[in-house]
């Protein structure tokens, strides 16, 4: 696989699905999740840029009833207010909170509620500065009721910097939310919503056999310093394991 990142021509070639190279592209691993719950994924322009990391398009393609939208705020953006407006759905932000509804211990009455009407959950994709200023600026979310879980879970994304250990990225959060809907009747699961973290796992591998392989260049044209080569190293010895 590595020895196909020399070729340039292949390495400029870029799958439709998750806008990768065609050497690291994970579609094949996706098999798609259909839900009755609506996934909008709100992503931040610089996360749009990051091809490579971003795990927001992974959940996209996963999700096809999903929609992926970019932007820094969504107060007036058209299609986020189409379907607020929509009768068929109960809108709720994925985003922590005090007053959240918490999906991994719900009461009888929260599980009825996202019985009755469609959940419309949206996800902001961004890094936790920008996530912050997207719920600031975007009225129309930050004024939606909140849902948030409670997982104990350690993030798998080794190659990018964490605020702490149980930071999840998108796609991981977006799969523990499905998973929880799915223990209480909300969502009927089949195991193919599983696959969105092989991929995932999958994407996180090639990225590190490239950080770690030094007659491969970056992503952007660059190598990666030796103390993040080191660092990069020291966490797939310790504790990558490819499901």
């Amino acid at each position: 696989m590595l020895n196909d990142l020399k070729d340039t021509n292949q390495y400029r070639m870029r799958c439709m699905g998750c806008s990768r190279p065609q050497p690291l592209c994970v579609c094949s691993h996706i098999k798609e999740t259909s839900l009755r719950t609506k996934v909008v994924i709100l992503i931040h322009p610089m996360e749009a840029k990051k091809e490579k990391l971003g795990t927001g398009r992974i959940t996209h393609t996963a999700l096809p009833n999903s929609e992926l939208i970019m932007g820094i705020d969504f107060s007036s953006d058209n299609r986020v207010n189409k379907l607020l407006a929509s009768e068929e759905y109960y809108p709720m932000v994925l985003y922590p909170g005090e007053e959240a509804l918490n999906i991994s211990n719900p009461t009888e009455s929260d599980v009825e509620l996202l019985k009755k009407k469609k959940p419309l959950i949206f996800v902001i994709d961004g890094t936790w500065p920008c996530a912050k200023k997207m719920m600031k600026l975007s009225t129309n979310i930050n004024g939606l009721p909140r849902i948030s879980f409670s997982s104990d879970k350690e993030s798998a994304f080794l190659i990018k910097h964490q605020p702490h250990k149980q930071a999840l990225s998108t796609v991981e959060s977006v799969h523990v939310l499905i998973k929880e809907l799915g223990k209480f009747g909300v969502e009927k699961l089949d195991g193919s919503e599983d696959s969105m973290i092989v991929a995932f796992k999958a994407m996180v591998q090639k990225q590190i056999d490239i950080a770690t392989d030094p007659n491969v260049p970056s992503y952007r044209g660059r190598k990666m310093d030796k103390k993040r080569v080191s660092l990069v190293r020291e966490k797939k010895n310790r504790s990558f394991i490819l499901k």
